[in-house]
């Protein structure tokens, strides 16, 4: 019974990393440069290589720094990819490694932090002088 509990948590985590990633790209692409990142759902369908996706995500974190926002959301974005990256991560090692609770709770961490992080940047009314 835990194995098949632990089964579907891993497979539910699995599908909001996914869809965590889906969501920071339509993030990106309202920033007031639009940044466009590779569809995560299409690279797969495609058999096409998952570092193609992590590469391009990795080089937002400097395309950012040129965007014309407060450093507040700055911050903001930067703690938004990390905390998928470390979701990204720790589910691909649950899928080599099996599904050990504290990993799973690592990432359900990760993710509740990102949307933390995404509710400061889509919510956020702060002023640059408060940054």
């Amino acid at each position: 019974m835990a194995d098949h509990d632990s089964r579907e948590r891993y497979l539910a985590l699995a599908e909001a990393t996914i869809g965590a990633y889906a969501f920071i790209a339509s993030l990106l692409e309202d920033l007031p440069v639009p940044v466009i990142v590779p569809d995560i759902a299409q690279v797969a369908d495609d058999d096409g290589d998952p570092a193609d996706v992590l590469l391009a995500l990795n080089r937002v974190r400097a395309v950012i720094e040129d965007e014309p926002i407060s450093d507040y959301h700055r911050r903001a974005y930067e703690h938004m990819l990390l905390d998928w990256f470390a979701a990204y991560d720790v589910i691909s090692l649950v899928k080599a490694a099996g599904p050990a609770p504290w990993r799973l709770d690592v990432v359900e961490f990760a993710l509740n932090r990102l949307v933390t992080w995404a509710e400061v940047i889509e919510n956020d009314e702060q002023d640059d002088s408060q940054s």
